[in-house]
């Protein structure tokens, strides 16, 4: 039960990994992504494509007594029960954990929401640039003295989805041990405060709050994103002393203006480099308006230095590594046809599965009759009394 981004994409991922996903959806309406533009296929919308594959869809009217009936009869089959909801509306659905529990005595209960079950944001819509916003992330992305931004990404529900698909998969194990359930709360601010990592850290042993500092670190020296004398930008990321003296070796081998770089006292220490910043920052820049970016990434390769493109949307998609890794796949759509999507990051080893996402209640017949035991006369009534 679940629509838009975070929802959907948590239990496709658990789908990718092999798991029966049902996604119950209400009868004509459909998950709100269904209709959100500006790309469609044959009528579906490309945001709905992105989340929804391998699921099977079941409509139901969980505000009938009817469709109720129907979603405890599939409780009783189920391992997890997943929702997105804000919690106020399972309590009035009658579908709290304590209530399926009493259906189902060892069911997983997760619940996705942007602020938890818990404390006075409980009832407060949230989206992901909200949960961005408030997790300090906006704050940290760009360049200090500009607006805040927020990530092109939409990493406060995609992380979202990962973490609540990682405790369905862990409650799940859990259970294979002590046979007991649980009850899942996953909150998107929750996450984000997580994702702070090394600068939320920071903050907490220092006192100093961080800035944005762009493409940069604030003490991983060199790193950043530097101009090519073609137009196009590479990205350097020196996470060690080691790559640090490579870039510097590779500039002073490679660039006339800085011979000598390697051995510049401002340049030689982490601590060096983070007083120098602008000086070292300065040259960099120099140095790779220099040369063209294919001819830099040959001499990043030569020198060992860890960098890359820093690559559009479809010269990502088009990066012979991620087609090699099966990033982009194709899916055959009943209405939407064939078209490409992104790939499982997780690799396993096992053949994976791309089934196209389901068309609105394609599947309820058939999940109704043969996981439920409704007649075919039965679903035809709930049909139309509008349950199903």
């Amino acid at each position: 039960m679940a629509q838009a981004i975070a929802g959907p994409f948590a239990a496709r991922t658990l789908a990718d990994m092999g798991a029966e996903v049902i996604k119950v959806e209400q009868p004509g309406v459909g998950d709100m992504s269904r209709r959100i533009g500006p790309h469609f296929l044959g009528g579906e919308s490309a945001y709905y494509l992105n989340f929804n594959r391998n699921k099977q869809s079941v409509t139901v009217d969980l505000r009938q007594e009817q469709g109720q009936e129907v979603f405890r009869r599939l409780v009783v089959v189920s391992d997890v029960v997943f929702d997105a909801f804000r919690p106020s509306v399972l309590d009035r659905l009658s579908l709290d954990y304590k209530s399926l529990k009493k259906m189902n005595p060892t069911v997983i209960a997760c619940s996705l929401s942007a602020f938890g079950k818990e404390g006075p944001y409980r009832e407060r819509p949230g989206f992901d640039g909200i949960v961005q916003a408030m997790g300090g992330g906006m704050s940290v992305t760009g360049n200090e003295g500009q607006p805040p931004v927020f990530m092109g990404f939409p990493v406060g529900d995609m992380a979202g989805g990962y973490v609540a698909a990682l405790s369905i998969a862990s409650a799940l194990y859990g259970r294979s041990i002590t046979g007991e359930g649980r009850q899942l709360d996953i909150s998107l601010l929750d996450v984000q405060i997580a994702l702070q990592g090394h600068l939320g850290q920071f903050y907490l042993v220092s006192g100093e709050v961080p800035k944005p500092i762009g493409s940069s670190h604030p003490s991983n020296l060199p790193v950043g994103a530097y101009l090519t004398s073609d137009g196009s930008y590479i990205q350097v990321h020196c996470a060690s002393q080691e790559f640090a003296m490579k870039t510097l070796k590779m500039m002073a081998g490679e660039v006339k203006e800085l011979k000598g770089m390697d051995s510049d006292p401002r340049f030689q220490s982490q601590s060096d480099r983070m007083t120098n910043r602008d000086a070292l920052d300065d040259a960099l820049g120099s140095g790779f308006a220099s040369k063209p970016r294919e001819q830099w990434l040959e001499l990043l390769l030569k020198w060992d230095v860890p960098g890359g493109p820093v690559n559009n949307i479809a010269e990502a998609l088009a990066d012979p590594q991620v087609l090699l890794r099966d990033m982009v796949v194709e899916v055959n759509h009943p209405t939407a046809g064939k078209y490409d999507t992104a790939g499982n990051p997780i690799k396993t080893g096992a053949t994976e599965r791309f089934d196209p996402p389901p068309t609105l209640g394609m599947d309820t017949s058939e999940v109704l009759t043969g996981l439920l035991g409704y007649s075919e006369g039965a679903v035809e009534v709930l049909r139309q009394t509008g349950a199903v």
